[in-house]
C-alpha cells in the first residue's frame, strides 16, 4: 500500500506542475526581496554591491562583475567578486568587444555555454573558471544600455542554464531603476556640496570631510594633514585687473590644486581666497612637500592677465598628532601656520609654531 502510493506520487503529472510552481514562488519572492533591499539606498555604490552579492547568491556563482558606460563609451568594470585586483582594476571594454562588449551593443541578454569555443568571442578561458559557461545582461534605462552584469563559475560546478538568465535579466531589470534613483540623488547631492564658482569641494563639505577623516585616522592609528592656503595680495590683484579677473584666478588657482592632487585628497574652496586640502595618511614631511609643491605650481601658472607678473600662495601645514583632539584644533593650527607664512613675507610654506 506504501510502495503503491508511493509509486503513483511518482507518476503524478501534477508533480511537474507544482515544481515549477513552488520554482516561480521562488523567484518572485527573490525578485521581491532584491526590490525592496536595492530601494532601500540612495548610494550608487551600495546599489551595485547589493546587486551583484545577490545575484552571486541566488546564481549559486563564484565570479561576477558589474561594468557601467563611461564618457567614452568604453565600460570599466565597477564592482567586482572573485576577480584579481589588477583584472578589476585595468578592464576597459569597448561597445562590441567581448561578450560584454556584445551585450552592451545589441541590448540584449547572453548565455556562453563555452567561452574558450565560442566562434562569436575566441577567448581562450582562463585557468581560474571552473566552468566555461557564462552569463551576462544589460542594464537598460530609458532605453538606453548603461552597463552589464557578469555571472559565471557556479559553486556546483554545472552549467548556466536558461532559466538562470532569466532570472539574471529580471534581477538587472529591477536594479536600474534603484541604480537611476541613486544616481539621480547622488548628482544633486554633489552640486549641493560643491562651491559654484570653482567646482571645489565647498566649506560645508570640506567640515564633514575632515570629521570623517579625522575619526578615521584616529580610530586606526593613521596620519592626516590639512593644507590651508590663501591667495597672496589677492584684494590688490581684483583692484588691478577687476573682479572677473579676480574670479577666474580663483578657478585656475583651483584646477592646479586638483591636477597636482591624488584622487583621494579632499581639495576645497574654504572661503573667500582661501582654500583647504584635506589629505588623508599624510604625515608631517608629507603634508610639507605637497605644500611646497603646490606652492611652485601656482607660482609659475600664468595666472595673472597680459603677463602682468606673478601669482603667489601662503601656505600653512598641520597634522593630527597628540596635541590635535578634534577636526577645529587641525583647522586653527593649519591657519595659524597660514598667518605666519604671511607674516613672513609671504610665497612660503610654514609647519611650525615659530
Amino acid at each position: 500500500m506504501h510502495q503503491d502510493g508511493r509509486a503513483r506520487l511518482v507518476d503524478d503529472p501534477r508533480l511537474d506542475e507544482l515544481a515549477r510552481l513552488e520554482r516561480r514562488h521562488a523567484e518572485l519572492k527573490l525578485l521581491y526581496e532584491t526590490i525592496r533591499d536595492l530601494s532601500g539606498t540612495l548610494s550608487v555604490r551600495e546599489v551595485l554591491d547589493r546587486l551583484i552579492d545577490r545575484a552571486l547568491a541566488h546564481l549559486d556563482a563564484e565570479i561576477g562583475s558589474i561594468l557601467l558606460a563611461g564618457p567614452d563609451g568604453r565600460m570599466r568594470i565597477v564592482v567586482a567578486r572573485g576577480l584579481p585586483s589588477d583584472v578589476v582594476d585595468g578592464t576597459w571594454v569597448g561597445v562590441g568587444e567581448g561578450i560584454s562588449g556584445y551585450v552592451a551593443q545589441t541590448g540584449r541578454s547572453l548565455l556562453v555555454t563555452d567561452v574558450e569555443h565560442d566562434e562569436r568571442f575566441r577567448r581562450r578561458n582562463h585557468e581560474r573558471y571552473y566552468t566555461a559557461s557564462f552569463i551576462s545582461a544589460p542594464l537598460v534605462h530609458m532605453g538606453v544600455v548603461r552597463g552589464v552584469i557578469n555571472v559565471n563559475n557556479k559553486r556546483s560546478r554545472d552549467e548556466f542554464y536558461a532559466s538562470d538568465l532569466s532570472l539574471l535579466e529580471a534581477l538587472a531589470g529591477h536594479a536600474c531603476a534603484a541604480l537611476a534613483n541613486a544616481h539621480a540623488y547622488e548628482s544633486v547631492l554633489a552640486r549641493a556640496q560643491r562651491d559654484s564658482l570653482t567646482g571645489l569641494a565647498n566649506h560645508g563639505h570640506m567640515w564633514s570631510t575632515l570629521a570623517v577623516e579625522f575619526e578615521r585616522a584616529d580610530r586606526h592609528d593613521r596620519a592626516l594633514s590639512l593644507v590651508m592656503l590663501d591667495i597672496d595680495h589677492f584684494k590688490a590683484f581684483n583692484d588691478r585687473f577687476g573682479h572677473l579677473a579676480g574670479d577666474e584666478a580663483l578657478c585656475a588657482v583651483a584646477r592646479v590644486l586638483e591636477a597636482n592632487s591624488r584622487s583621494h585628497d579632499v581639495v576645497a574652496r574654504y572661503g573667500g581666497e582661501e582654500f583647504a586640502v584635506i589629505l588623508p595618511e599624510t604625515d608631517v614631511p608629507g603634508a610639507l612637500h605637497y605644500a611646497e609643491k603646490m606652492r611652485e605650481a601656482v607660482e609659475v601658472a600664468e595666472i595673472v592677465p597680459n603677463g602682468g607678473g606673478t601669482l603667489t600662495i601662503s601656505v600653512g601645514v598641520a597634522s593630527s598628532d597628540a596635541g590635535v583632539r578634534s577636526p577645529q584644533d587641525l583647522v586653527v593650527r593649519a591657519e595659524e601656520r597660514l598667518y605666519r607664512a604671511k607674516q613672513a613675507g609671504r610665497n612660503r610654506v610654514c609647519a611650525c609654531e615659530t
